[in-house]
């Protein structure tokens, strides 16, 4: 049977070089609307130049572009990496003039339209870097900070399609609390928050989980990631220990006055560099694992995020609680790791065993404290969408 969902309409806006950034915010709004379009009575949907233009005539393609995407949108997003773009007969770039016009309405009439930008900070290959495009990047990035615009920056794909997740969360809840003052009973369209472009009408259905089984399944993944962190460190704590060994053998031989032949040496040595061998392939191991609860657990997150408003101070409290417990844990072992990988640097370079192992296993440290800032980062940004939560109707409202 047909019905009404209200529509949120996401401007999309990009230099060339985020073609995957792109299509992935494209599948996270995809997937939100199949999982909560029903539920929440919204749709959201994305303009996007390459799906929404046209050959035309204009002053240039920007100036075609301006005048065949709506400019009544609800919500810019703007994305840059290491290109600005080419110049208009306007702004620096497309990008800058695009952002340069939300900019305008949205000091015109901030109630109508909000804005996020993001910034990818992941290495370039050399042969792609432009100095010229990539200062232009900086510059652009500074005037927004000057602007009083907060951006954030992500490190690859799948973090970005996690933050995005995050703040749409918290725009959607923005629009459920305007909904709810300006819509306690049904309304008719024309009396729509002003946020509200307009309706349509939609045949799906769905089937959702709900609050106890996402609740479940963040405590699940959560407890799945402090069981790794808790491995790693016994690992770390295993691998110092047989460390300690070898050096207390090797001293134990200096102070019995025997003269210490090269090959006693190198087998001790030899035996430490196993060890850190070890060791780094099981971090190996770890990271995908790590790295795929956190991408369970945030998910379980969101959607809870975007189901709160529906539930009583306690509960919200609760799953806040959770992701507050999760972030000390994952801060305080990232501190761990991060001093380990100092120590294991700082190994003076005795044999070529010893260096292979060394610069291994300082590298696979360097993924696994990166893994954790990441998963620190989002779990920050969901703590501020869980804190932004409207307060639930009381029975007296």
């Amino acid at each position: 049977m047909p019905r009404t969902e209200d529509v949120l309409t996401i401007f999309l806006a990009s230099p060339s070089d985020v073609a995957d950034e792109r299509a992935r915010f494209v599948e996270v709004i995809s997937e939100w609307n199949r999982a909560w379009s029903r539920e929440l009575g919204l749709r959201l949907d994305v303009v996007r130049w390459e799906d929404d233009a046209y050959p035309a005539v204009g002053e240039d393609a920007q100036d075609v572009i301006n005048h065949q995407i709506p400019n009544d949108y609800d919500l810019f997003v703007g994305l840059m990496w290491y290109r600005f773009g080419t110049p208009t007969g306007r702004a620096g770039s497309g990008t800058e003039e695009e952002f340069l016009r939300a900019l305008a309405r949205y000091r015109q009439a901030s109630g109508l339209i909000d804005i996020l930008f993001y910034f990818k900070d992941a290495p370039i290959s050399p042969s792609k870097v432009g100095p010229a495009q990539l200062a232009k990047v900086q510059e652009f990035k500074a005037s927004l900070q000057a602007a009083g615009l907060l951006s954030w920056d992500f490190a690859d794909v799948d973090q970005f399609e996690k933050l995005v997740g995050l703040h749409l969360t918290r725009h959607v809840q923005a629009w459920r609390t305007r909904r709810v003052q300006t819509q306690p009973v049904p309304l008719p369209v024309t009396h729509a928050p002003p946020a509200l472009l307009h309706q349509v009408e939609s045949d799906e259905t769905d089937e959702d989980d709900g609050y106890i089984d996402l609740l479940e399944e963040f405590a699940e993944r959560s407890a799945e990631m402090a069981e790794i962190a808790l491995r790693l460190a016994a690992a770390q704590n295993e691998l110092t220990e047989h460390t300690q060994k070898g050096v207390e053998e090797l001293g134990a031989l200096r102070a019995s006055g025997r003269e210490l032949s090269p090959k006693v040496v190198r087998r001790l040595i030899a035996r430490v560099a196993d060890e850190m061998l070890r060791f780094t392939n099981s971090v190996d191991v770890e990271i995908p694992l790590f790295r795929a609860a956190a991408d369970r657990s945030m998910a379980a997150l969101v959607k809870v995020a975007t189901l709160s408003a529906d539930f009583n101070p306690g509960q919200i409290a609760e799953t806040r609680d959770a992701a507050s417990t999760l972030l000390t844990t994952l801060g305080s072992t990232r501190r761990l790791t991060d001093q380990f990988k100092q120590t294991t640097a700082a190994l003076p370079r005795m044999t070529k065993e010893l260096n292979v192992a060394k610069r291994k296993q300082v590298a696979s440290l360097d993924r696994l404290v990166a893994e954790f800032g990441n998963t620190e980062r989002l779990l920050v940004e969901a703590i501020t969408v869980i804190d932004a939560l409207p307060a639930p109707p009381t029975d007296d409202a």
